[in-house]
C-alpha cells in the first residue's frame, strides 16, 4: 500500500520499462546506468529498439524484475544490473555491496519474524535496480539464507525501496 502523497511503488512488476540509451549513444563516463554487462555491437540477435524493448519489458515482467539476461540487450533501459564494486549507494561508512548485503539482511529479518521461521542468511547472489523519480532506488536482491535446523541453503527475493533522507520500504520477501 503506498503511503499517503507518496509513490506506490507495489504494483505488480515495478516500474514501466523505457530506454536509457541507445546503443552509442551512452555518456563516455561510466555512470550507474549502464548495465555492467550488455551484448557487442557486432553480436546477434539483431533487434529494432522496439523488438529490444518488448523483450526487455518480458523479461521485468515475467521476473518481477530480479532475473533479467542484460547480455541480450544492446540498448541501456532503466534497469540495471548492481556492481557490487562500486560505490553508487554508500554512505561515509558503507559500500555499495554493503547496502545490498544490509538491505538482504533486513528483509529477511521481517520474513523471518513475519513467518516465525529463524532464517539466517549466507550470502547475496545478485541485485537489480532501478531509479525511482525521487530520492530512491528499487533494488531487487536474490540472495540465500537457512534454518539453523536445514544445512541447504534456500534462495531468496526481496524488492526493496532505498532511500537516501528517509526509512527504507521493504515491500516482499519470499
Amino acid at each position: 500500500m503506498a503511503e499517503p502523497g507518496g509513490p506506490d511503488w507495489t504494483n505488480e512488476w515495478g516500474a514501466p520499462v523505457f530506454m536509457r540509451y541507445e546503443p552509442g549513444s551512452e555518456p563516455v563516463e561510466k555512470c550507474d546506468y549502464l548495465p555492467c554487462i550488455r551484448r557487442g555491437e557486432n553480436q546477434g540477435p539483431f533487434l529494432t529498439q522496439e523488438e529490444e524493448k518488448r523483450r526487455f519489458k518480458e523479461q521485468v515482467k515475467s521476473s518481477k524484475g530480479f532475473d533479467i539476461n542484460f547480455e541480450e540487450f544492446r540498448c541501456g533501459f532503466n534497469y540495471v544490473p548492481v556492481d557490487f564494486d562500486e560505490n553508487y549507494y554508500l554512505s561515509d561508512t558503507d559500500t555499495t555491496r554493503g547496502v545490498i548485503e544490509r538491505l538482504s539482511r533486513e528483509s529477511l529479518d521481517r520474513y523471518s519474524k513475519r513467518t516465525g521461521k529463524g532464517f539466517e542468511f549466507v550470502e547475496v547472489i545478485k541485485a537489480n535496480t532501478h531509479p525511482t523519480g525521487t530520492a530512491a532506488d528499487m533494488f531487487y536482491t536474490t540472495f540465500r539464507a537457512k534454518e539453523p535446523s536445514d544445512d541447504q541453503p534456500k534462495d531468496f527475493q526481496a524488492m526493496v525501496c532505498y532511500f537516501f533522507y528517509t526509512s527504507n520500504k521493504y515491500h516482499s520477501a519470499n
